[in-house]
């Protein structure tokens, strides 16, 4: 019998063997707060249903659900599913794989969102993507992720750690160690530490590099940096980063993916080091990361450069 959890809120899965046939378990994290997506999930229960699946829900929301849905409370589900599926854009993609990684969860990004550079799956095909899996016809891409510690804090990121200077309207001062050794001193809106994932997100608008999901690298950039020659760097991925810096008067913000955030004083030292988990996305034989970076950037403007 097949499975499919439906999970609102969902924080953490516990660690399971990845089955197939009958004994495939989904977790479904879904994004409600707009109209399309409420219409648009709706539509994929019905969908789901009509292919013989079986439903467990957390908990009713704000439309709608079918009264013949088993109701299961959250612990349960996260014990019993073996893949999450992602409804929502890139924002909850990200949020997900923070919350799943340290227990190997493969995620699967279905996009209810705007741009979808993670979540790469469109609504429409999602019945043939389970199908897919259910098949065996996939893979699991896995991209690396980055920690930052101040003092006792610690925040997770798969796209990006950045300090800025938070309300203050004067630069920041942020010196910059690698493994212990003296890098240089950015003067700033403020750093960026990317990962490849991350490369095509606010490293990207600051001009920085893009780098294939793959690579093991990560990124060190600037923002509005106050000299020209004050250029992006790419690092090897074991790297141990030290930024040390200072915002006269007012306090600094750091943050992981744009959700997460500390409060820096106005001199602090923060280090960014590789996670050691990392996040894992299932893929199909036709993903095409080239073709993505064409479709989701515009690149060109030309048709033809699109796709052939």
């Amino acid at each position: 019998m097949k499975y499919i959890y439906f999970l609102f809120g969902l924080k953490c899965f516990k660690l399971q063997d990845i089955f197939y046939g009958d004994l495939m378990k989904y977790g479904i994290i879904d994004n409600l707060k707009t109209d399309h997506n409420k219409e648009g999930i709706t539509k994929l229960f019905r969908e789901l249903k009509n292919t013989g699946y079986e439903f467990a829900i957390n908990k009713t929301s704000d439309y709608s659900i079918d009264s013949s849905f088993e109701v299961k409370n959250k612990p349960v589900l996260i014990k019993e599913s073996d893949v999450i599926i992602v409804l929502g854009g890139d924002g909850s993609l990200l949020e997900t794989a923070r919350n799943s990684a340290e227990f190997s969860k493969p995620i699967l990004g279905v996009n209810y969102g705007k741009l979808g550079f993670l979540a790469d799956v469109k609504e429409d095909d999602m019945i043939d993507r389970i199908k897919m899996i259910e098949k065996g016809e996939y893979f699991i891409e896995e991209r690396i992720m980055l920690n930052a510690f101040y003092e006792d804090k610690k925040l997770c990121a798969l796209n990006d750690i950045v300090l800025d200077r938070g309300y203050s309207q004067r630069i920041l001062k942020a010196s910059v160690d690698i493994n212990g050794r003296f890098f240089t001193t950015y003067l700033s809106d403020g750093v960026i530490v990317s990962t490849p994932t991350g490369s095509t997100a606010y490293n990207m608008s600051a001009h920085g590099p893009i780098l294939q999901p793959g690579v093991p690298a990560f990124i060190i950039t600037a923002m509005s940096p106050h000299a020209l020659a004050m250029r992006p760097i790419v690092v090897p991925d074991d790297s141990v980063i030290t930024i040390s810096a200072e915002s006269n008067y007012n306090e600094m913000i750091l943050s992981s993916d744009g959700q997460e955030s500390i409060i820096i004083p106005s001199f602090g030292k923060i280090t960014v080091k590789k996670a050691e988990f990392k996040a894992k996305f299932i893929k199909f034989p036709d993903s095409d990361y080239y073709n993505l970076l064409r479709e989701k950037l515009g690149w060109g403007g030309f048709k033809d450069r699109v796709s052939k």
